[in-house]
């Protein structure tokens, strides 16, 4: 499934979920905020979140420091 993953397309080979794909990009699911075609997912919902051919998604690791 190809999707735009931070302005960048993206071939997408797990199950549809977003649950799998942030398991694909290594992303820490307790880290990142999602955005999907401009409407943010709660992390409640990232394992229901099924992704569709063309969605075009925003994650953004959160990071501490100073």
């Amino acid at each position: 499934m190809k999707v735009a993953l931070n302005g960048t397309q993206y071939e997408h080979t797990g199950d549809g979920t977003l649950v799998s794909l942030l398991r694909e990009i290594e992303a820490d699911q307790a880290q990142v905020a999602v955005m999907i075609n401009d409407e943010v997912v709660r992390a409640s919902q990232f394992a229901a979140t099924k992704l569709h051919d063309g969605d075009s998604l925003e994650v953004l690791t959160l990071m501490s420091g100073g």
